[in-house]
């Protein structure tokens, strides 16, 4: 592990505990992750741009982790169907017990594969998280996305990036952090695989640029998650930290999206199916 790496994983898994089965809780931990994460207002953006056009809409949430996507999704296109599966039986169990919790019934939640499940010509937007770089058979999961999306269908997914110089501030960032199987894609080697899976290109743009980025991170990700890793009793200081510097790193995030970077710590790409 570099200098540079931190580990996020048991952190949010202790989150991930906290707010299991306490709804006014996950709700706040959903609002949270949206706040924090310079990733989550990419994905927002992109998701504001594909507003479902017509009275009905199928949506996949490919590897939903805690359900905060799937959620959102469901919540404000309420004509949508969510379908939204995870490896993670307990996380699974979690989201299902909270979508009955706050009455939501135009979202599922099962067990899959991605690499496996393939659901033909089933579904308007597809939306993977920070998946791929998890995943040995990238391009075999790239391929059952485009087969799983209707004509005209729309992919969504943020993975990192592995340009040099800019991995080191990317959000999950280097490949022996927990689960990861690559530190991330270069721009052309992503859109290599997308566009062998069949994709159309219609945007890959570069996150967590090298200045606006990169103050955002350390800020919000960088410094809490450190302290928080050698004790939970720092959360007594990463908390005001946190407010006490949230507004200039709310900032530096608005920055970084209205920013065309050269170097990435992370890829944001759209792909439809023509």
């Amino acid at each position: 592990m570099t200098e540079h790496a931190i580990d996020y994983d048991p952190v949010k898994a202790s989150l991930g505990r906290v707010v299991a089965r306490q709804p006014l809780l996950r709700r706040l931990f959903y609002t949270m992750l949206g706040a924090l994460f310079l990733r989550n207002w990419y994905i927002r953006r992109e998701l504001n741009r594909a507003r479902p056009t017509k009275s009905r809409w199928d949506i996949f949430d490919a590897g939903s982790g805690f359900g905060q996507f799937s959620y959102k999704m469901a919540k404000t296109f309420p004509n949508a169907t969510v379908y939204s599966i995870d490896v993670k039986e307990e996380q699974i169990e979690d989201c299902v017990w909270f979508s009955k919790a706050v009455g939501q019934t135009n979202v599922t939640y099962k067990i899959g594969d991605l690499v496996q499940y393939v659901k033909p010509d089933s579904y308007d937007l597809i939306l993977n998280t920070d998946v791929l770089e998890h995943v040995l058979e990238d391009e075999k999961m790239l391929g059952n996305f485009y087969a799983s999306l209707r004509q005209g269908g729309i992919l969504i997914a943020s993975t990192p990036a592995s340009t040099e110089g800019a991995a080191q501030y990317a959000e999950g960032d280097i490949s022996v952090i927990g689960e990861h199987v690559r530190e991330g894609y270069t721009r052309q080697e992503f859109i290599d695989k997308a566009t062998r899976a069949g994709f159309k290109v219609e945007r890959l743009d570069a996150t967590y640029g090298p200045f606006w980025g990169q103050i955002a991170w350390k800020l919000l990700q960088r410094m809490p998650i450190t302290l928080l890793n050698i004790s939970k009793l720092f959360f007594i200081v990463v908390v005001p930290w946190i407010i006490l510097f949230y507004p200039l790193a709310a900032f530096a995030m608005w920055m970084d999206m209205r920013t065309v970077n050269q170097r990435a710590g992370g890829w944001i790409f759209v792909g439809r199916k023509a």
